[in-house]
């Protein structure tokens, strides 16, 4: 996905009730990897226990996190 063209990434995790430290080192490490490229990897489906995991390790703290993919969209249209 880094790989793309595109400046602008949205993850979705629309569904995701689980998460483990190396799926959280993934998002972080690709979070890092997008900066390096000057792109921007935001998440987006972030609700309930996934919401929770990501704030206890404090992910808000630099990477965008949206409730729904729309949100995300919007942010990067500027709306």
């Amino acid at each position: 996905m880094l790989d793309k063209q595109a400046d602008q990434l949205i993850v979705n995790m629309e569904g995701v009730k689980y998460i483990n430290s190396a799926g959280l080192g993934v998002i972080a490490d690709s979070v890092m990897a997008a900066r390096a490229r000057q792109k921007e990897l935001v998440i987006a489906g972030v609700e309930g226990s996934l919401a929770e995991i990501f704030h206890i390790v404090k992910f808000s703290s630099f990477i965008k996190l949206f409730a729904t993919e729309k949100e995300a969209m919007d942010y990067f249209s500027g709306e």
